[in-house]
């Protein structure tokens, strides 16, 4: 198990913790994909809450108290 770090978007893995051995991948490409955008997030809250909607009420609540939580964080 691993640290890792806090973001709007929940906690991410760090690049460095991650075992690349045998990958052809160089870590800014890593950091790069797990880099969160709190703007971009922001942007995407629309669509989710669409994607929720069209999928009613087999939802957990559990994932929509997720959601509440990350639209919170996000401001």
């Amino acid at each position: 198990r691993v640290e890792g770090d806090k973001t709007a978007a929940g906690i991410t893995a760090r690049a460095a913790d991650i075992d690349m051995t045998g990958l052809d991948t160089p870590l800014e490409d890593v950091e790069a994909a797990l880099a969160v955008d709190p703007e971009e997030w922001r942007r995407e809250l629309p669509l989710i809450t669409e994607w929720l909607e069209f999928c009613g009420p087999k939802v957990p609540a559990e994932v929509h108290a997720e959601f509440a939580a990350l639209k919170e964080r996000l401001g």
